[in-house]
């Protein structure tokens, strides 16, 4: 019903701007028309006349004596160019003359101009037979006067005739303007009495029910949701009205639902915080912390930071990229120190992003492990392992010496058995004392004592070196050692005596690992020129996803491991790697290519 109104309305207000349209495009088209007709003809008339006039005395002074000894007579040319151009114009004249006395007039036109042109002819025929002191001559001659300003007042009456008319098109023109524009007026009055009248009408059923409506939107908005509107009609508003109850009805019965379930899971996450025995943060916007457990509080007002975060902890905030989903440190010598009633405690970081179920992040949190007693055993562990190896090196080199005396013979001659026994036990002190070594310089790394003089070294250098200290070797074993390095290669922040080591365990096992008689390629390249990467690239059976993930792992040994190492060689080449803020890693295939790489920092001035 309600669009039937409007349908109505609006359908009466387009029919009659529609009809206006129509009638007003005619107009415009017709009145167009008469006006460049009429135009166009008398334009064409008013250059006809012009040129008579022009023509008549362009012939008159080429034709008279001016300052020549004699009038050109014998040339008859600018006659016939201009007869021939009073024959072609003057159709013209005939076509568009309109009244019987403007016809008359340009009957006589035609007949002056060619008694005019006749005139000449004579002259002409006169001057070839007796010359120009022919009587005829000067008896004709004063014709010509007479004919040409005939010719010229009969073409200013045909000018004054066409721009009568002129002007009375131009008339014409204003009155059927004048018309246009009271019939638009009318029509624009109408359109406007017709919408006055709609707007009326319907202004009353339509305008204050969405008023009515807005309004109560609006406190719905502000939590009102006892808003109820009375359903007055059975059109299409009506219909709304019913429709925006019952949403109101749904929507006090959801956020009383919502309520109750924002309660119970605000309790739940207080319940989850309270049992959570790390310090928690939960960070807003601009990492202001909104929320902390009350580990985090203990934290807090033990270091007495008044509510905020640790100092400690900002550099990490900012390291932390909001897009990552989780941000964490898991070697123990990275953990954070604090003193807490004159205690030290370590703490590892772990921020995450907030992200609620439409995907976008709500804020981060930040969490730090307690490691004080993992931190504390790693301590001890070290320390073990370094006493114990020490001690039991200092009387393995005392036995290492006697068996070497043993096997030179020095304090006497040996049975074959004998010395193969002795040369055995030798092996296996040499084996034991490396395996000690192996374990004393792991402890030392792990425990920060191992000092790094890093300096910048040419990358081709480092693969050079590597290469040159196991090409016999290789060749041995019928592997060829290849070198890939670019020349452009800049040069890395490095130990000298330390980062050989890498290469050593990374050759060691490429040779142990390798097809037979095939290639190993020592690899130097750019990497987003922040570091070069340096690997070394063998075919063989490859590592599994599993033995990839714990290869650098201590005292690991793959299935099938050749030789007799302690599994330590590529575990101390990641402290090493790791001790100059690098990387390390392996890609690898089974039965394929296998990469062990480090990634060393470029060399900055």
């Amino acid at each position: 019903m309600l669009r039937l109104k409007l349908t109505l309305g609006l359908l009466a207000t387009l029919i009659i701007l529609f009809l206006v349209g129509i009638y007003g495009v005619w107009l415009f088209n017709d009145l167009g028309r008469a006006v460049d007709k009429v135009l166009r003809d008398n334009y064409d008339s008013i250059k006809v006349c012009h040129y008579m006039r022009t023509a008549t005395a362009r012939v008159n002074t080429y034709y008279s004596r001016g300052e020549r000894p004699y009038p050109p007579l014998d040339q008859p040319g600018t006659l016939n160019q201009v007869e021939e151009q009073f024959r072609a114009r003057l159709p013209t004249l005939e076509m568009n003359a309109k009244t019987q006395e403007e016809r008359n007039l340009v009957t006589q036109l035609g007949a002056t101009c060619a008694e005019y042109i006749h005139v000449y002819r004579e002259i002409f025929e006169y001057f070839k037979e007796g010359g120009l002191t022919d009587r005829r001559i000067a008896a004709v001659r004063p014709q010509i006067p007479n004919l040409t300003l005939t010719i010229t007042n009969v073409s200013e009456k045909i000018l004054e005739h066409n721009e009568q008319q002129m002007f009375m098109a131009n008339r014409a023109a204003e009155q059927k303007s004048r018309d246009s524009i009271r019939l638009l007026v009318i029509a624009m009055i109408s359109a406007v009495i017709v919408f006055v009248l709609t707007y009326g009408r319907l202004g009353h059923s339509i305008i204050t029910p969405i008023q009515n409506l807005t309004r109560s939107i609006r406190e719905l908005r502000s939590r009102d949701f006892a808003q109820s509107l009375p359903v007055e009609t059975d059109d299409e508003l009506g219909a709304l009205t019913r429709e925006f109850n019952t949403m109101a009805e749904e929507l006090r019965n959801f956020y009383r639902e919502t309520d109750r379930k924002f309660i119970e899971l605000n309790q739940v996450i207080r319940a989850m915080m309270t049992t959570l025995p790390y310090p928690l943060f939960i960070l807003g916007e601009h990492d202001e912390v909104s929320r902390m457990n009350p580990a985090a509080e203990r934290l807090a007002n033990s270091l007495r930071t008044n509510g905020a975060m640790p100092n400690q902890v900002r550099k990490h905030l900012a390291a932390a990229s909001v897009t990552e989903p989780e941000y964490r440190l898991d070697d123990l010598k990275q953990a954070l120190l604090f003193r807490i009633d004159e205690q030290e405690a370590f703490f590892l970081p772990r921020i995450f992003p907030i992200v609620l179920e439409d995907g976008t992040v709500f804020g981060r949190a930040l969490m730090l492990v307690d490691v004080t007693k993992f931190r504390w055993l790693d301590e001890m562990k070290s320390d073990l392992l370094s006493t114990l190896s020490h001690e039991i090196r200092t009387p393995l080199t005392a036995i290492r010496l006697v068996l070497h005396l043993l096997l030179e013979k020095s304090v006497g001659g040996l049975s074959a058995a004998q010395e193969e026994l002795v040369t055995t036990a030798r092996n296996d002190c040499e084996r034991l004392l490396k395996t000690l070594n192996s374990i004393l310089d792991l402890a030392r790394m792990e425990s920060g004592k191992s000092q790094l003089n890093l300096q910048p070294i040419p990358a081709a250098r480092v693969i050079e070196e590597s290469y040159q200290n196991f090409h016999d070797q290789a060749a041995a074993l019928s592997h060829p050692l290849r070198v890939d390095v670019p020349e452009t290669l800049p040069s890395v922040y490095a130990d000298p005596e330390r980062i050989p080591l890498v290469f050593s365990n990374f050759l060691s096992n490429a040779l142990k690992y390798s097809d037979r008689d095939s290639e190993i390629v020592l690899q130097a390249r750019n990497l987003r020129s922040e570091f070069v990467r340096f690997s070394v690239i063998n075919s063989g059976p490859g590592l599994s996803e599993e033995e990839q993930a714990r290869v650098f792992d201590k005292f690991y040994r793959a299935p099938g491991h050749k030789g007799d190492g302690a599994g330590l060689g590529l575990s101390i080449a990641r402290q090493v790697v790791q001790a100059h803020d690098g990387r390390i890693g392996v890609i690898s295939e089974s039965e394929k290519k296998t990469e062990f790489y480090c990634d060393l920092p470029v060399a900055r001035e």
